[in-house]
């Protein structure tokens, strides 16, 4: 296989592993992925550190504080990564950390629970007993209705 350049995105290793996993080569797809959550992504975050020395912008000896830029995963990056290592996990057989991903998925704001229930990337932990003890879980939690449902 011709090698690859690495990815230096959280995109551009999002659809390395989507590639790998059509391949069917679901260990280098996880690799993938994994790596991508490393990897710089959409989501604009300003870190404020200390300055050591030098005075203080706004007076005092204390020091101020430098920002420094780092691209984050957004919301939807989130998602999809652990969404799709899940789907890595259970074409390799590994149904505790496929249902463990499908979960961060659910924490990180993923709600479309009959993609999750239809997927064939899913079909090695469909009607597990820790797949249905989570999705059972989020069942119970969408019995209540959305007082903002209205707002579409």
């Amino acid at each position: 296989a011709p090698s690859v350049p690495a990815p230096t995105s959280f995109r551009e290793a999002e659809v390395l592993g989507l590639r790998y996993m059509q391949e069917g080569d679901y260990e280098r797809a996880l690799n993938a992925f994994q790596r991508g959550m490393k990897l710089p992504g959409s989501r604009v975050d300003v870190v404020r550190t200390k300055m050591l020395s030098g005075p203080s912008p706004v007076g005092g000896s204390a020091g101020g504080t430098e920002g420094r830029v780092e691209m984050k995963l957004d919301e939807f990056e989130l998602q999809a990564a652990h969404y799709n290592i899940a789907c890595a996990y259970a074409k390799l057989g590994n149904v505790a950390e496929s249902v463990a991903n499908i979960q961060m998925s659910f924490d990180n704001g993923f709600d479309n629970y009959a993609t999750v229930r239809a997927d064939p990337d899913l079909s090695a932990v469909h009607g597990t007993a820790e797949f249905n003890n989570l999705m059972d879980r989020y069942d119970k939690k969408k019995g209540f209705p959305n007082p903002f449902s209205f707002l579409g």
